[in-house]
């Protein structure tokens, strides 16, 4: 099986539970693994995770993750494998913090 790779990818978002979190985007950076039985264009899932983090606007990574891989999964319903990993890269100067979530289906 081969596993397609989303390294890197920057987007602004609003993103955590502290006030000036809630009212000013932020820049994260998300990693993605997965693997499916067929064709998924890595473009699409991009464009696609953008569209989930600009809806929900979420409180805790945690649940952006858990949200997220399941919106992935009911839009691309051939995935067998994801792994996705969300960084807060302005929070500390000297660390990305975030979170991770590895899923088989």
């Amino acid at each position: 099986m081969i596993t397609t790779l989303i390294k890197d990818y920057e987007l602004e978002t609003i993103i955590g539970m502290l006030e000036f979190e809630r009212t000013n985007p932020q820049k994260v950076r998300i990693n993605a693994e997965f693997a499916s039985e067929n064709f998924i264009d890595y473009v699409e899932v991009i464009e696609f995770i953008e569209a989930v983090y600009e809806e929900f606007k979420f409180q805790t990574v945690e649940n952006s993750l858990e949200i997220c891989s399941q919106k992935l999964k009911e839009k691309f319903s051939g995935l067998k494998f994801l792994k996705m990993e969300i960084l807060k890269t302005e929070i500390l100067k000297n660390a990305l913090v975030g979170a991770k979530i590895e899923l088989e289906y």
